[in-house]
């Protein structure tokens, strides 16, 4: 058993295992054109093993060569898994900035090079190579844990969680390192049962760091998956299946309130054929515009149809429902599109208004009243709104059509 975990094992195990792990990691980087934290994450794991090879040839090197090059990249390779973070979360510093912090864990290592007797020192040697490790294992830790409101993936806290123990256990051990430099069990120091068990640590760690890794970027993936199919290609709006559900949610919390809102935007199909495809599109890229800055949390706005908008707001009553759908609908006829030649493209919206407290609160209904409330929009002149109540005669016309498609 004492063969199997002594250092030497451990450290072939580290120079094969990073190996084998980076080159999986920058394969995956390569064939799939993922960003270009997978690729930094890859470069990490082969400067581990770099590390582990050079703790391997202390037998053969003087020590402090071997311990200085081995803790000096193995502080790189912490130093890139931080760097691969950064670039996972979305961060972009300055080229020169970047550079420093990620190698300032390696460039902590030239004292020992140029002052002699610090050479011969193996404790300090392991206090500093653990006190980089906390550091850029905290730091990852704290930086997971402060994106997790803007992108709540699954595995963001327990690889948070991860970090954190690894970084607090290797941060213990600076004080014990520095105090009780003796503290082998009557064995030389990387001899002993507390080194080899810290070794053990570090092989583990590595390990479910590479899954963690892994899994962060397939829940990555998986949630862009899921965003880009609820979501309009044309204008970064939900789309009608998204939107559906989404109010759905909003009505079962609702209490009875809310107001719906279609828009339909008049004569779009002159738009398009005096216009052009591409400015009728651009067209359409406003009018989104327009509403999705109208529109606060928990409000939804989607593009449900080809020139068709709806708007759901669950805690407003029907008055200030058509306040909001007539300044909307004045914000589209106020807005300044021209094309090419400078002529304007005339742009104007009709809508449909009906409330929870009038058609119930069913998406079916609800859609079924603002859709009759918008065709009476229509009727009467385009460019306003209508809204259905319950006591108007819209109601009749609403059953008649429900009674005619069954």
């Amino acid at each position: 058993m004492d063969d199997l975990l002594s250092v030497s094992t451990l450290l072939v195990v580290g120079v094969l295992g990073g190996a084998v792990a980076g080159a999986a990691l920058g394969f995956l980087w390569l064939t799939e054109r993922r960003g270009p934290a997978l690729g930094v994450w890859a470069a990490s794991l082969w400067f581990g093993a770099l590390a582990c090879a050079f703790y391997i040839l202390r037998p053969v090197v003087p020590d402090w060569t071997s311990l200085l090059f081995g803790n000096a990249t193995l502080a790189l390779a912490y130093g890139l898994i931080w760097l691969g973070f950064q670039l996972f979360e979305g961060g972009r510093p300055p080229v020169w900035k970047t550079a420093w912090k990620t190698a300032a864990g390696a460039v902590a290592w030239l004292p020992f090079a140029a002052v002699p007797f610090l050479r011969h020192e193996p404790a300090l040697h392991a206090a500093l190579a653990a006190l980089v490790m906390s550091g850029y294992s905290l730091a990852i830790a704290w930086r997971l844990i402060q994106r997790r409101r803007i992108e709540p993936l699954p595995a963001r806290l327990p690889t948070a969680a991860l970090f954190a123990a690894h970084g607090t256990l290797y941060a213990l051990r600076v004080p014990l390192l520095l105090f009780f430099p003796d503290f082998g069990f009557g064995v030389a120091f990387d001899q002993s049962p507390l080194f080899i068990a810290g070794l053990l640590e570090a092989l583990l760690f590595t390990l479910f760091v590479v899954v963690a890794m892994l899994t962060l970027i397939a829940e990555r993936d998986a949630r862009h998956h899921r965003k880009a199919a609820d979501t309009d290609a044309l204008t970064g709006l939900p789309n009608r299946h998204a939107f559906f559900r989404a109010m759905e949610t909003l009505l079962q919390g609702g209490g009875g309130r809310g107001v719906l809102m279609l828009f339909d935007l008049d004569h779009f199909r002159f738009v398009n054929d005096r216009f052009g495809r591409d400015e009728g599109d651009r067209a359409l890229r406003a009018v989104a515009e327009v509403l999705h800055r109208e529109v606060r949390l928990p409000d939804i706005v989607a593009r449900i149809g080809d020139e068709e908008f709806a708007l759901f707001m669950p805690s407003i009553r029907l008055d200030v429902g058509l306040s909001v759908a007539e300044y909307l609908c004045r914000r589209t006829e106020g807005l300044n599109l021209t094309d090419a030649s400078g002529e304007r493209i005339p742009l104007t919206t009709s809508v449909g208004v009906a409330a929870v407290a009038d058609a119930g609160a069913g998406v079916e209904a609800l859609m079924m009243a603002a859709d009759v409330a918008l065709a009476e929009a229509k009727r009467i002149g385009r460019n306003r709104t209508r809204a259905y109540r319950a006591t108007s005669r819209l109601h009749g016309k609403m059953l008649d059509d429900w009674l005619r498609t069954g």
